[in-house]
C-alpha cells in the first residue's frame, strides 16, 4: 500500500539536523510563524525554508532536487511538497511576525551574555533582473545587456559582538538610508533598553536630518562623515604631531561638528602607511570619549560587512522569489533567522560566547549533514546516526515529530 511507510531503514544526510530542530523549537516562535491554513501547515513551511537556508539556498525549487526523505518523514509526508506550494506558503506569513521571531532568537541568547552591546548597522542592494516588469520596481542602474538592474534594500542591525541579526527592514530600492536609521535606533531602544550601548554606521546614514533625529532618540552613537571643504581645511591645519598620529593609524579629534554644536568631529588614519587613503572623519555624540577608543569602537562596523558577506554567500540572500514585496520580506526574513539560530546554537552549547563562531558552511558541515540511516518505529522515527553518544528521544512540537536516537 502507497499510504502505508516503508519500514525498512532508509539513508539520509540530514542526521544532524534534529538538535538544531530542537532548539529551534525551544524558543517562543510559534506565535510568530503560526497560521491557520488549509494543506502544509506554517510551522512545517517555517521547517523547510529554514532547512534550505541552512543548507545555502533561499530558492524553493531547490527542495525538489534536495530529495530527502528523512525532512518529509519529519513534516509528516511521505515526500516534500512541490516548490510552488512551498512558494504559495510565503502569502501566509506576517512580515511583522517574521520580524519579531528574529529578534526573539536574538534575544534568546542575550542572557548568557554579559556587558553592553553596541550594534553595526549597515545597508545591502538585493538586485534582480526584470524581465519584461521593470516598472514593477522603484530603483535601478545599468546593467549589462541593456536591461536594468532593479531590487530592494535590506537594512541590517548587527550584534557587532556575536554577528547576529537584531532586527531588519526591508524597503524599496528608492529608500534612502538617512530615512531608516532614526526609526531603526528608537526601536533598538525599545528592544534591548539599558543594554544598547550605540551605533554605529558609514556616512551613507548621515545629513542634518538624520543627526537630528537621531540626537532626539538619545541613542549614543559613532557615524561617518562626508570630508566637505569646511572638513578638508581642518585636516589640512593639523599640527604635526597628529600629523604623525594619522599616519601611524592613530585618531585624533577635529572639534565641533558645523552641523550640531553638542556633536564631536575626529579624525581616523589608515592603519598600513601604504595605504594612500584617508585620514577618514567620524562624527559622535560621545563629547567625552577619547578619539582613540571612538576609533577602536568603530572599527567593530567590519561585524555588519561579515554579516552581509555570509549571509549572502552561505544563505543566498541576494536571491529574490517575487517581483512582490511581501514575499521577499517573509523569504529574506527565514534566512535572516535562519543565522541567528544557527550562531544562537552555538552560544547555547558554550553557555556564552564561544571562542569562534562558524560561519555558515562550517556550521552545515557540524550541525546540519550527517550520514545515518532512520525508520518508522510506531509514532517515532527511530534514527541511527555516527557518533551518537546515548539513546535520546527529541520531540519537534511543531510538526508533531517524536525522534529517537539509536545509541
Amino acid at each position: 500500500m502507497a499510504s502505508v511507510p516503508p519500514a525498512v531503514p532508509q539513508p539520509t544526510d540530514l542526521a544532524a539536523l534534529p538538535d538544531l530542530l530542537a532548539y529551534t523549537q525551544q524558543l517562543s516562535l510559534t506565535d510568530h510563524l503560526h497560521r491557520s491554513k488549509r494543506g502544509l501547515p506554517t510551522l512545517a513551511a517555517s521547517l523547510l525554508w529554514l532547512c534550505l537556508a541552512w543548507r545555502g539556498s533561499g530558492r524553493p525549487y531547490h527542495l525538489g532536487q534536495l530529495k530527502e526523505p528523512f525532512l518529509a518523514a519529519i513534516i509528516g509526508r511521505h515526500r516534500l511538497p512541490r516548490a510552488q506550494t512551498l512558494y504559495r506558503s510565503l502569502a501566509y506569513f506576517s512580515a511583522g511576525g517574521l520580524r519579531s521571531a528574529v529578534q526573539d532568537a536574538y534575544l534568546a541568547s542575550l542572557p548568557h551574555r554579559t556587558g553592553k552591546v553596541w550594534v553595526a548597522i549597515d545597508t545591502h542592494q538585493i538586485p534582480y533582473w526584470g524581465r519584461g516588469k521593470l516598472t514593477r520596481f522603484q530603483k535601478g542602474w545599468s546593467g549589462s545587456h541593456s536591461r536594468r538592474l532593479r531590487g530592494y534594500r535590506v537594512l541590517l542591525a548587527v550584534d557587532t559582538d556575536t554577528g547576529q541579526v537584531i532586527t531588519f527592514v526591508l524597503v524599496r530600492g528608492k529608500t534612502r538610508d538617512q530615512r531608516l536609521i532614526a526609526m531603526v535606533a528608537r526601536h533598538l531602544r525599545h528592544l534591548l533598553g539599558t543594554r544598547l550601548a550605540g551605533i554605529v554606521a558609514d556616512c551613507g546614514f548621515t545629513s542634518k536630518r538624520s543627526l537630528a533625529a537621531l540626537r532626539e532618540t538619545k541613542v549614543p552613537f559613532i557615524l561617518g562623515f562626508a570630508r566637505s571643504r569646511p572638513i578638508r581645511a581642518r585636516l589640512a591645519a593639523r599640527s604635526p604631531q597628529q600629523q604623525r598620529w594619522l599616519k601611524d593609524g592613530g585618531a585624533v579629534r577635529l572639534g565641533v561638528c558645523p552641523w550640531d554644536d553638542r556633536l564631536r568631529l575626529f579624525a581616523l588614519g589608515a592603519r598600513s602607511p601604504t595605504d594612500k587613503r584617508g585620514p577618514w572623519v567620524y562624527v559622535t555624540s560621545l563629547r567625552s570619549a577619547g578619539p582613540q577608543w571612538l576609533a577602536t569602537t568603530y572599527r567593530q562596523r567590519w561585524r555588519s560587512e561579515q554579516a552581509i558577506e555570509e549571509t549572502k554567500n552561505g544563505h543566498d540572500l541576494d536571491h529574490l522569489v517575487s517581483y512582490r514585496l511581501h514575499p521577499n520580506r517573509i523569504a529574506i526574513g527565514f534566512r535572516l533567522l535562519a543565522r541567528n539560530l544557527a550562531i544562537g546554537l552555538q552560544i547555547e552549547q558554550a553557555k556564552g560566547r564561544p571562542e569562534r563562531i562558524r560561519e555558515p558552511r562550517a556550521f552545515r558541515a557540524l550541525h546540519v549533514d550527517g550520514l545515518g540511516t532512520f525508520e518508522h518505529d510506531g509514532d517515532h522515527l527511530l534514527l541511527h546516526r555516527q557518533g551518537a553518544e546515548q539513546e535520546r528521544i527529541i520531540d519537534l512540537p511543531w510538526v508533531h515529530c517524536c525522534i529517537r536516537l539509536a545509541a
